[in-house]
């Protein structure tokens, strides 16, 4: 309402701000105002500790696994607050279990760039939604199938490269 646009006009009209999926904003600064208490508060040192009890299994299950729930976790939050929360988190796990970090940081960094179901997981999926073409439904059924794939895409490829 106050920057110019060079123009002469304003950078931002009324008309346009009542366009914004302001509850999309909201609920990304959320997720990073969370994920920044977990770090602060050593929560996540706490569960950190509590996971390497995980590292037990085979590290192809394992980054599997991670791929998995961070792919679908951030169906529900955004992904630089998921990635915000968890790398301190994954960094703990694997050094209290005498781990290379990389082998749960560098699955779980990528997988949570893979949400493609709902609209509130990433700005595309909002812009898409919002632009009242594709239905929730439909993005549901097809962004399912392409988290499938995209898991199996990075486990496979960090299996092989960080193993």
């Amino acid at each position: 309402f106050i920057i110019p646009d060079g123009k002469g006009g304003k950078l931002l009209d009324w008309q346009t701000a009542n366009h914004i999926p302001w509850g999309v904003l909201l609920l990304f600064a959320g997720g990073i105002a969370i994920a920044k208490a977990f770090i602060v508060t050593g929560l996540s040192q706490v569960i950190g500790d509590t996971l390497s009890v995980f590292t037990v299994m085979p590290v192809v299950l394992l980054i599997m696994a991670l791929a998995l729930c961070v792919t679908f976790l951030t169906e529900l939050t955004s992904n630089t607050a998921t990635t915000t929360l968890l790398m301190p988190i994954l960094a703990a796990t694997a050094i209290s279990a005498n781990m290379d970090p990389l082998i749960l940081m560098v699955p779980a960094a990528l997988s949570a760039s893979c949400a493609f179901m709902l609209p509130v997981a990433t700005a595309p999926n909002a812009v898409i939604f919002g632009s009242e073409k594709i239905t929730v439904d439909r993005m549901i059924r097809e962004g399912f199938v392409l988290n499938i794939i995209g898991t199996l895409v990075i486990t496979t490829i960090c299996y092989s490269m960080l193993s």
